[in-house]
């Protein structure tokens, strides 16, 4: 500004041409009578055009290289704005809209609608979005073998570019360790973002089923139906351990029965009892269909301490370590991942988003209504447990293989 103002004065004052303030007479008097006016005039324009320029100039030049201020440049198509200060440094402030911003995420459930898994799976989509602005959650159902074709799909069919994550039985780390036919997934391998959940595991009996308690369950002879959904669901696998750590040849596990067709199967009578989680069980129990005999965990949940542990009963020390693992993957009751090698800055934000939720005071809540209960486990405390299951001894292995009749 300093430049411009300089410059028409030093205009007003004659300029290029000299000779001060050309007013009045004096400035007649300054004219050749000769014809000298036709040239005065064009070189007057001349100058105008000149001066004009020069104005232009420094004002560009004032504004792209003026003392201390500072110059802002939005580039709107990169959504990022640059500040440029006036010792040359430029700092980029990112304005970006977050990846997920109108992004359709998917969650797939490995077991059908009404059960635990897909109520977590429900609860999830309905808060997640809070902490992943402009994203539109959904679920979508991938049933079929106890959750292992929902593994496979996640490991093997889903693209890493964190739209897709999923959920699936907690028992899949023991049909890995013991070969069950149709894996084809290494959870060792995925990109994990945690659990909403530990869980005590329980085995429930009808009340129209001839026994009702542990004790009675290792004496009775006869056949008893347990349902389960797949080979390497927990369903199947704690029966047929706990089946073989008693030397019991009379419990019979039918697959293809999703928890809630397992739980209406015992009220027709088709089956005796069922394995599950306790928070699927319970409601169950509170209607008065069945009641627990045993629970696999670390302690029996509150107002059932009358009821037996696994690892309290376990006397043949051969079988201590197959209950430590059946304990083990009760840590992680409801794990979700995403397929492997999702880029870490994805991985990051959708494992934030995840512990997020789980802590947030609507999915607590909501747990509460739907007595679903919520322990947040992390994305790194899952992967150890992973580890640990994976790291048992073959001799072990071939334990768990054997009893749960693993090919």
């Amino acid at each position: 500004m300093g430049v411009s103002l300089t410059i028409r004065g030093w205009w007003e004052k004659g300029g290029l041409l000299g000779g001060g303030e050309l007013k009045g007479d004096k400035q007649k008097n300054n004219v050749d009578r000769k014809g000298g006016s036709g040239m005065r005039n064009a070189v007057n324009i001349g100058v105008w055009v000149l001066v004009v320029s020069l104005l232009m100039g420094v004002a560009v030049v004032g504004v792209a290289c003026g003392g201390d201020e500072e110059s802002t440049t939005t580039t709107e198509e990169q959504g990022t704005t640059e500040t440029t200060g006036g010792d040359g440094e430029t700092a980029a402030t990112v304005s970006e809209e977050p990846f997920y911003a109108g992004k359709t995420i998917k969650i797939l459930v490995g077991h059908a609608a009404g059960g635990g898994y897909d109520t977590y799976a429900r609860m999830i989509s309905q808060v997640m979005e809070k902490y992943l602005p402009g994203s539109t959650i959904i679920v979508k159902n991938v049933t079929g073998a106890g959750g292992i074709i929902c593994a496979n799909t996640l490991y093997n069919d889903t693209e890493p570019d964190g739209l897709t994550f999923g959920t699936f039985n907690s028992a899949l780390p023991l049909g890995q360790v013991t070969g069950t036919e149709g894996v084809q997934y290494d959870l060792t391998k995925m990109s994990w973002l945690g659990s909403p959940a530990t869980k005590v595991y329980s085995g429930v009996l009808s009340v129209d089923a001839p026994i009702s308690t542990w004790e009675e369950f290792v004496e009775y002879e006869d056949e008893l139906i347990f349902s389960s959904s797949g080979a390497s669901s927990q369903a199947t696998i704690v029966p047929n351990v706990i089946a073989q750590m008693f030397e019991k040849d009379n419990v019979i596990v039918p697959l293809g029965y999703d928890t809630p067709e397992g739980l209406m199967s015992m009220r027709r009578g088709e089956t005796n009892g069922r394995f599950g989680s306790w928070d699927s069980m319970l409601q169950f129990v509170q209607d008065g269909y069945a009641e627990p005999f045993i629970f696999v965990g670390a302690k029996a949940p509150e107002g059932y301490d009358d009821v037996p542990l696994l690892k309290d009963v376990v006397e043949d020390e051969d079988w201590r370590p197959v209950s430590d693992a059946l304990t083990a993957v009760n840590q992680v009751a409801r794990p979700y991942v995403a397929p492997p090698g999702v880029p870490e800055d994805r991985l990051k934000v959708l494992r934030d988003a995840f512990e997020k939720t789980v802590k947030d005071p609507e999915f607590i809540e909501l747990g509460e209504q739907l007595q679903r209960p919520v322990d947040y486990v992390s994305a790194e405390e899952a992967a150890a447990v992973m580890e640990s299951v994976m790291g048992m001894a073959d001799d072990k292995v071939q334990i768990l293989k054997d009893a749960s009749s693993a090919e």
